[in-house]
């Protein structure tokens, strides 16, 4: 669909900084420019935000490594209302967020088409949109009461407090675009929004950026030149990744290829116990933690890797390092569950059922010992990827359904 009159003044509903930026912002950072590349003008509530790759690094702020974490959570007061004090945080947050918001629009005076944000507890997105008469489409990646659940940091009556803003904020966009199938599903059975308010989009990759290359060259280009066998994580370091599943399945490997190392690359809040994990799998001279590197470096450490692994725990999602894994052209070794069985539709990698480290390693295994298929399979996803999940493609889609609920709205004006 091109769009009447020239391209959409979107208000992205978020900030972005440059520096250390999380994998959401990466996400963002690329919507938005493929975005304004089709002729889009995209606003965020600051100026301050990357307009190079070479300004994203991506993973997690700092973590609290050096046992301020810990001490916090050893106040019993502290851990007894961690998620409640995580509500209070989010709601802060968009309250903020809304009132920059205001400011923004009354102050500049700009004339927005549309408020386009992903999903927050929060809905100050929505209350912006009726104040100003403008339509408000919301992206969904996840749901926020089973990444709590999933945390450990949630007691009940705070999960029971977050699924319930969820469930009454959920439906009042105008538009959702959802990154996985079983996301709308989830979201018409058990969230009542309507079909024909959801659209199925799944998350991109650069493929400029993330592209196959000479394994050799990456790894002296990330002082790995040694190394033998690579088995390679990109990710945050948080609970529902699964690396602690990843850890446990190293003794597994290792026993049928002594050579192989483990590289587990970003940061996050659960470094520090999965470093003490493996300590005591015994397989810490095993596996090799990064911590943060910057975002245009991640291919590199992809492309040293003879496999890439996903062991996601069980929760709705179409993660970056999926498409980005396979851009590189490396196969993957990823969980079974919805969101993520396009590897074997595509015959991209190989999937194990969730929680079993034994047979995680396995799949590994016979990737590390059959070169052909590890070409074979990453052979096809990145042609996978770059016939159908490109940035480029993936902001084309979120374009169509921007313009559409624009003409839409204007159509029932007219009327």
């Amino acid at each position: 669909m091109s769009f009447l009159g020239g391209g959409v003044n979107i208000l992205f509903y978020d900030r972005l900084k440059v520096g250390q930026l999380i994998p959401i912002s990466t996400h963002k950072y690329e919507l938005i420019t493929n975005l304004s590349r089709l002729g889009h003008n995209v606003v965020l509530l600051n100026s301050d935000y990357p307009k190079k790759v070479g300004e994203i690094i991506c993973s997690n702020p700092p973590s609290l490594d050096k046992g301020i974490r810990s001490k916090l959570l050893s106040l019993g007061i502290i851990r007894r209302f961690m998620g409640e004090l995580g509500i209070l945080w989010s709601f802060g947050r968009d309250v903020s967020l809304f009132l920059s918001a205001f400011i923004f629009i009354i102050g500049k005076k700009r004339n927005l088409d549309v408020i386009y944000r992903r999903h927050s507890l929060f809905n100050s997105d929505y209350l912006l949109a009726r104040l100003f008469r403008l339509p408000l489409v919301k992206e969904v990646n996840g749901i926020e009461s089973a990444l709590a659940r999933i945390t450990g940091f949630t007691d009940s009556f705070s999960l029971w407090i977050i699924d319930r803003i969820e469930r009454f904020n959920m439906p009042r966009a105008d538009k959702i675009i959802v990154v996985a199938s079983k996301l709308k599903e989830t979201l018409q059975h058990d969230y009542g929004v309507p079909e024909d308010k959801i659209v199925v989009i799944p998350n991109g990759a650069n493929i400029e950026l993330f592209k196959p290359m000479n394994t050799d060259q990456a790894r002296r280009q990330v002082n790995l030149a040694q190394a033998g066998h690579l088995v390679v994580f990109v990710g945050d370091l948080v609970a529902w990744q699964g690396v602690d599943y990843l850890i446990k399945s190293v003794p597994y490997v290792v026993k049928e290829c002594p050579e192989a190392r483990f590289l587990i690359v970003g940061d996050g809040m659960l470094r520090q116990e999965l470093v003490e994990l493996a300590g005591q799998v015994g397989v810490s001279d095993k596996i090799i933690f990064t911590g943060m590197v910057p975002y245009q470096e991640v291919p590199l450490y992809i492309n040293a890797g003879d496999v890439c692994v996903l062991p996601k725990k069980p929760v709705l999602c179409s993660p970056l390092k999926l498409y980005e894994y396979m851009a590189c052209a490396k196969p993957v070794v990823a969980t079974r569950i919805p969101g993520l069985e396009i590897l074997e539709e595509h015959g991209a990698g190989l999937l194990f059922n969730p929680t079993d480290s034994q047979e995680l390693a396995d799949a590994v295994i016979t990737l590390l010992k059959n070169g052909e298929l590890r070409r074979e399979l990453g052979k096809n996803g990145r042609k996978y990827i770059v016939e159908n999940q490109s940035w480029a493609s993936v902001a084309k889609r979120v374009a169509d359904v921007v313009e559409g609920l624009i003409c839409s709205r204007r159509s029932r004006c007219e009327q």
